[in-house]
């Protein structure tokens, strides 16, 4: 009942408000009508009283609650008001006495039913005690001409009868009018909460949802649209799809399909669209909806996985014949050597034996690497402090023959301690850093950064070099894939076997031109 007590306050004051504002505009010009056929200086005293007593009720209004009180208040007040009026401007002939009629409704929305009903049997009371009186001379009228009482008594009955009726169908009206009111105030706020339980629904989706007409006009995009894409809601709306998904095809030949495109940020990704579209009937077609997934990092494992299982079947056949060259290998090394050792050679032939001496380390070297990496030793780990360890590596870095005075090394490291064999990560992070300086030949800037993210130690090697395409990507640890001259290719599949045998993840972000970033979770 408390619920319902406020809106019922709220409805009758304002109700109140509007009876006062009736009340000045129909005593105006019904007064101004008045003093322009007969003016008289009843009708400035009238028009004053009218306004006077207006002020008090807005007053009233403002520092008394009691509306119901100040309804019947009103009432009574207007209707020695409205008799007035009419004893003074032509008693049985004054027009004013239509105006009980709009107090009869005025209450019949103010107090419903017993207020109609109070309010038409006042009036007829007031009425016909107010003629009967003037009649009988009792009261001062000014009424030019009075009928014969039984035509006098006739007026006054249909007079009577109509405040009843106008009662009685106000009450009817009245009561419909606050009943569907009450309904359509009900529905209304079903429909809202319908609204904001389906916009709930949608916001709460784990999958992007957006809702376009047929021109790919955007008109719905809810909050997991806004994260993937990384535009707002507000500014999607004024766009297309094709402009909030580059890349997105020009005609929708499939239900489901997937695309890579950029996030707003121009960071590639990989979206899994499911495309129904809304039917106006069963030939025409009104919009289109559209679900999404982001799949990036789907792709990216997917891609992890096909290259372990690549790795697994090189590392298992060529570890056998790595193995199996490498004793030839040593044996016409030696021998060469003591070859050498015995002839007489001339400039141009001990040029050639250094040829094939740096060629034979070379190969050995190779098949060294690449059976520490077909044939991985278990990590020993201990508690290690990796900004330590990142700024020992870059110092020997410095000193490398791979860095050039136009390369420039910047880190940005907190103490972070983790679980992992010093070695180890040592061989990761100089063969990471190898590989940015040899990126950038024209000069450029590694920068490192260290921090703890999600309870894990979070490394950003960034650098400002040539970029990588998608097919580049796609092969980067794949074993004896270099771009670089010189460079046997096991590098980075190294550093992948190392992060994942410690149960961390890294990923490459690049871009041809662009530069490329590696990113370890440990």
């Amino acid at each position: 009942m408390a619920e319902t007590a406020i809106p019922v306050l709220k409805d009758r004051r304002k109700w109140l408000l509007r009876l006062i504002y009736v009340r000045i505009v129909a005593f105006t010009i019904f007064l101004a009508a008045e003093a322009t056929r007969n003016p008289t200086a009843d009708v400035l005293v009238l028009l004053a009283a009218v306004y006077a007593l207006s002020a008090c009720w807005f007053a009233l209004l403002k520092l008394n609650p009691s509306y119901v009180a100040q309804s019947y208040a009103q009432i009574a007040v207007d209707l020695l008001l409205i008799t007035w009026t009419v004893n003074r401007t032509g008693g049985l002939d004054s027009y004013f006495s239509s105006l009980y009629f709009l107090e009869i409704v005025m209450s019949s929305i103010l107090l419903e039913r017993r207020g109609a009903f109070v309010a038409g049997t006042a009036s007829s009371l007031f009425h016909f005690a107010h003629l009967d009186l003037g009649y009988f001379g009792y009261v001062p009228t000014t009424t030019n001409v009075w009928p014969d009482l039984p035509s006098l008594q006739y007026i006054i009955s249909l007079n009577i009868f109509g405040f009843c009726s106008v009662a009685f169908l106000s009450n009817f009206l009245a009561e419909s009018w606050r009943r569907t009111g009450v309904e359509l105030e009900k529905s209304t706020g079903q429909i809202a909460f319908l609204q904001a339980y389906s916009d709930r629904i949608v916001d709460s989706l784990g999958s992007g949802l957006i809702t376009t007409d047929i021109e790919g006009r955007i008109y719905l995009f809810n909050r997991a649209a806004e994260k993937i894409t990384g535009y707002r809601s507000g500014e999607a709306l004024k766009m297309t799809i094709w402009q909030v998904f580059p890349g997105m095809l020009s005609e929708i030949n499939s239900g489901r399909f997937e695309i890579s495109t950029s996030h707003r940020e121009n960071v590639p990704i990989n979206l899994r669209f499911s495309v129904s579209p809304v039917m106006i009937d069963e030939k025409n077609t009104a919009g289109y909806v559209w679900c999404f997934d982001d799949v990036t990092e789907l792709r990216l494992l997917e891609r992890q996985m096909h290259q372990k299982e690549q790795m697994a079947a090189i590392g298992a056949l060529s570890a056998g014949i790595a193995h199996e060259i490498r004793n030839p290998l040593a044996s016409i090394a030696g021998s060469f050597n003591l070859l050498r050792s015995d002839l007489n050679l001339s400039p141009d032939q001990r040029h050639l034996a250094e040829i094939i001496n740096r060629e034979t380390e070379r190969l050995n070297r190779i098949i060294t690497e690449f059976l520490g990496y077909a044939r991985p030793r278990a990590p020993n780990r201990k508690t290690v402090d990796l900004s330590e360890l990142i700024s020992e590596t870059m110092k020997l870095m410095r000193n490398s023959s791979e860095l050039k005075p136009a390369h420039r090394i910047e880190t940005w490291l907190t103490r972070v301690e983790s679980q992992v064999d010093e070695s180890m990560m040592r061989q990761v992070f100089y063969n990471i850093a190898s590989n940015a300086f040899k990126a950038m030949p024209d000069g450029g800037t590694l920068t490192i950064s260290l921090e703890a993210h999600n309870g894990n130690a979070h490394i950003r090697f960034k650098d400002t070099g040539v970029g990588l395409t998608e097919d580049e990507l796609k092969q980067l640890f794949v074993p004896f894939n270099s771009s670089f001259r010189n460079g046997t290719g096991l590098g980075l599949p190294i550093v992948y076997q190392i992060i994942s045998a410690h149960n961390g993840t890294i990923a490459v972000r690049s871009r041809k031109g662009m530069g490329t970033t590696f990113v370890i979770d440990l």
